[in-house]
């Protein structure tokens, strides 16, 4: 009798656990890539990097680092929805969701809209006549609620 009970206890308790994880991997925040890399920005050019808010989800947020090197060390960094990518590619008024300034390096943590959105994430050089700027980039896109 004492050792089925200890079986049912032992059930119960690897069950639990195991629907504990389950849950916590289905509720958590999940974390795309977004950029992970080096990379180079040639002078009169940016990168942009896309970047897209899946169905299902509740709270998206862009996070992460980056550091230029090279002339003055500076690069402009913006994070634009897709309608205001189109207007800051076309040199018409827009709004960015994150807007750096020439910096050298930077921390950027950006609430984004749930819904399902197209947003870019672009590195901008075109203010540099001659020189490349080298870019290291850590960011990514956390999204909680995602099915």
């Amino acid at each position: 009798m004492q050792r089925l009970f200890a079986i049912v206890i032992a059930a119960l308790g690897i069950s639990g656990c195991y629907g504990a994880k389950y849950h916590t991997a289905a509720k958590g925040p999940h974390f795309y890539t977004i950029v992970n890399e080096s990379f180079v920005v040639a002078p009169r050019n940016y990168k942009p990097f896309k970047i897209e808010v899946p169905e299902g989800t509740t709270r998206a947020r862009v996070e992460g680092t980056f550091s230029a090197s090279g002339a003055n060390n500076d690069i402009e960094v913006l994070l634009l929805e897709e309608h205001q990518y189109l207007n800051w590619q076309n040199s018409h008024h827009f709004k960015a969701v994150y807007e750096s300034g020439r910096v050298t390096a930077d921390k950027i943590a950006a609430d984004l809209s749930a819904e399902p959105a197209t947003y870019y994430m672009v590195f901008d050089n075109r203010f540099s006549m001659m020189s490349n700027k080298g870019v290291v980039a850590d960011i990514k896109l956390r999204c909680e609620g995602t099915k």
